[in-house]
């Protein structure tokens, strides 16, 4: 035991072993056992190690086992590495449901440790409160999170914009209740387009028999310009995309000032959809842009798996809670809104067909792709 731990202090283990060794030559294994506090086991351990391999033999050997029967394959260490690279926003989780890669999670995730994909975790100032037990509170439609995306700061998705005149705002809507999220598309970031997709919104609702005067809705927003209006208007005076609302009977919830933790949700539905499709996708016109921004919407309502709510999609959730409802109601077209400046789309109207119904039947994109997959 004294031997033990006198090896555990020791700063050159290489040193104190050579001397027993050669000590053992000249005076026999016995006494330099007795003389180091040791075994004659371990003496004739180093001596044998030292007339077998010289120094080296002295040196700690590596305790990995030289053959593990269960060790993931190339090939599929290959395909993680691939995956990962495609999507860098994926973990194991997400890897192992949708393409049921072999491999246990804790594997996948050392296979994409060791090729040096791991993204490090940004610090949060604030901790966001648990909305999971009130979420499945909550109906279909009775809170949703709006707000702006700017998308000119995407250093995959810019070039593409300047190139082929692609919209720079992408307008969404959050439902909290299953999580499903809506979109549109314009230019600029005023309340024009702010209330034409309010309008579209609420058309999209009422065309499936929701009705928000039979059921409370509320969308909540920050105090962004584009929902509020300007700042130096009288407070009496309602803004269009405030207008758009009132006129559907549906409740506007600011939040306060400095606040945007809040507004979690669609926050969160921003930094999914940058990871997962504006910062991997390429396009080769506006129309295949926007035919990939609606397969990825479906994708998202339809396929995509949040884990977050016990690994169901929106949809899941939807017929869960809400079986009544016609599922096709997650199904809104993304819509570039200078569309909707000539037209009077509000509540009470048919929403349009749009063109790009049209594009599902063709292969747009790796999206579509891996819808058509399911």
């Amino acid at each position: 035991m004294e031997y033990y731990w006198m090896i555990r202090n020791l700063s050159n283990v290489f040193d104190y072993r050579l001397k027993m060794a050669e000590y053992a030559q000249r005076y026999g294994k016995s006494s330099v056992a007795r003389e180091f506090k040791t075994t004659r086991r371990t003496v004739r351990k180093w001596v044998g190690r030292l007339e077998q391999s010289g120094l080296e033999g002295l040196k700690d050997l590596p305790r990995a086992p030289k053959n593990i029967p269960h060790k993931m394959n190339a090939e599929a260490e290959a395909e993680i590495v691939s995956i990962r690279e495609d999507h860098p926003a994926w973990g194991a989780y997400r890897m192992k449901n949708l393409y049921d890669v072999v491999g246990g999670l804790s594997a996948i995730h050392r296979v994409i440790k060791q090729a040096g994909l791991v993204k490090r975790k940004k610090k949060r100032w604030r901790k966001r409160k648990d909305l999971s037990e009130l979420k499945k509170k909550m109906g279909f439609f009775e809170k949703s999170q709006v707000d702006v995306k700017d998308l000119s700061d995407i250093y995959q998705y810019w070039p593409q914009m300047r190139r082929l005149k692609l919209p720079r705002y992408e307008y969404t809507l959050r439902e909290m209740s299953t999580g499903a999220g809506f979109l549109g598309y314009a230019n600029k970031c005023n309340a024009t387009y702010a209330s034409r997709f309010a309008g579209y919104v609420m058309a999209h609702l009422k065309s499936y028999g929701i009705d928000p005067k039979e059921i409370t809705i509320k969308i909540q927003t920050d105090n962004g310009t584009e929902f509020i209006g300007s700042p130096r208007k009288r407070p009496e005076t309602r803004s269009g995309f405030q207008k758009v609302l009132d006129k559907a009977s549906v409740e506007h919830v600011q939040i306060p000032p400095r606040c945007s933790w809040m507004q979690g949700d669609v926050e969160t539905y921003h930094k999914l959809i940058e990871d997962e499709f504006y910062d991997i996708e390429s396009y080769g016109s506006h129309e295949e842009f926007m035919g990939k921004a609606y397969a990825y919407l479906l994708f998202f309502n339809y396929a995509r798996k949040n884990r977050n709510r016990q690994s169901r999609t929106p949809v899941d959730i939807l017929r869960q809670r809400f079986h009544k409802v016609n599922e096709g109601v997650l199904n809104l077209p993304p819509i570039r809104l200078e569309l909707l400046l000539d037209r009077n789309i509000y509540p009470g109207y048919h929403v349009p067909k749009s063109p790009l119904f049209r594009l599902l039947s063709k292969n747009n994109g790796s999206f579509l792709f891996r819808l058509q997959c399911y």
